[in-house]
């Protein structure tokens, strides 16, 4: 079973480094790395000169949080992957702060026991009367540029807020469904880790290059990686081969994991050697999200409990 693994990076190469080559002694195993336009790459590709099973994207994106850039560095990843020979069967999409719990063995007797199922869950809150949804795209959202890494002055924050609010003027109405030609697109949530199969991987390349109406609407949601590639799938004859599809709405995040465990109580918690035992009884096949110095200690245990069966 051929995997692409799909790395999204900007911080942490130590980490990135180390997921890299502790995936990659399956030889079946590719890691592709995108290191966000902003950082230096050679901090990512010096750790892992030498790795010939991990390939860096040349074509980067300024990648901001909840910006729109994060899905044209994950279409990126993907095109790079699927141009390969190796001819993958799935592709997991990362993030460098997360870690594999599972040895090499088992995330591959995992894919190979679950062939032809999409781990992309998802639910539909296109149309919702929940304003904790709605306001994903009710409100203009715009991420893409350097504002939110400045410091500004207060009066300079209050414009930026007044654009903010007249460009949601052209959002406020828009109830979740996306139109384009003869068909409709639900908006759905989901989480920015997943795992899909070559077809759906094929599926979601081909769709962006031809769903430009798509594609503009996306750009003013909150966190499109959270919903682009959900709405994607649970609008399409993929959601009946997802692990789970029309599920009901349930609030935050933890509710739509994949194949990564991982805690959101007010924000994404870094997990220590404490939350070993927590973590290693877990079905997850990764957790989210691991530090240099913080979580050394986990990431050995770790190590050393599925280093018997790595390859």
């Amino acid at each position: 079973m051929k995997v692409a693994f799909l790395n999204l990076c900007h911080c942490e190469p130590e980490i990135v480094a180390r997921v890299a080559n502790k995936l990659t002694k399956n030889p079946n195993f590719d890691m592709y790395i995108h290191v966000d336009a902003k950082k230096e790459i050679a901090l990512f590709q010096t750790p892992l000169k030498g790795n010939d099973q991990v390939y860096f994207i040349s074509n980067r994106q300024k990648v901001y949080w909840g910006g729109y850039n994060a899905i044209t560095a994950t279409m990126e990843l993907l095109k790079e992957a699927l141009k390969s020979s190796r001819k993958y069967e799935y592709f997991v999409v990362l993030q460098n702060l997360d870690y594999p719990i599972k040895s090499n063995q088992e995330i591959e007797k995992f894919f190979i026991q679950n062939q032809g199922t999409e781990f992309i869950r998802g639910c539909k809150i296109g149309r919702t009367k929940d304003w904790h949804y709605a306001r994903k795209y009710k409100i203009f959202n715009k991420r893409d540029d350097e504002f939110y890494l400045m410091q500004h002055n207060k009066l300079r924050k209050y414009m930026h807020y007044a654009w903010l609010a007249l460009r949601s003027v052209q959002t406020i109405f828009f109830n979740g469904v996306i139109k384009e030609g003869n068909r409709e697109f639900v908006l759905h949530y989901g989480t920015a880790q997943w795992a899909v199969t070559r077809k759906c991987a094929e599926y979601f390349v081909k769709f962006e290059a031809t769903h430009p109406k798509f594609n503009k609407c996306m750009q003013h949601i909150q966190f499109p990686d959270e919903e682009y590639f959900h709405t994607i799938v649970h609008n399409s004859e993929f959601k009946y081969h997802c692990v789970a599809y029309d599920e009901p709405v349930k609030r935050w995040l933890v509710n739509w994991r994949n194949l990564h465990y991982f805690e959101y109580p007010r924000e994404v918690t870094v997990f220590d050697e404490n939350d070993y035992k927590k973590i290693m009884d877990q079905d997850c096949l990764f957790c989210r999200k691991v530090k240099t110095k913080k979580s050394e200690k986990l990431m050995d245990l770790i190590d050393k409990a599925t280093s018997k069966e790595s390859a």
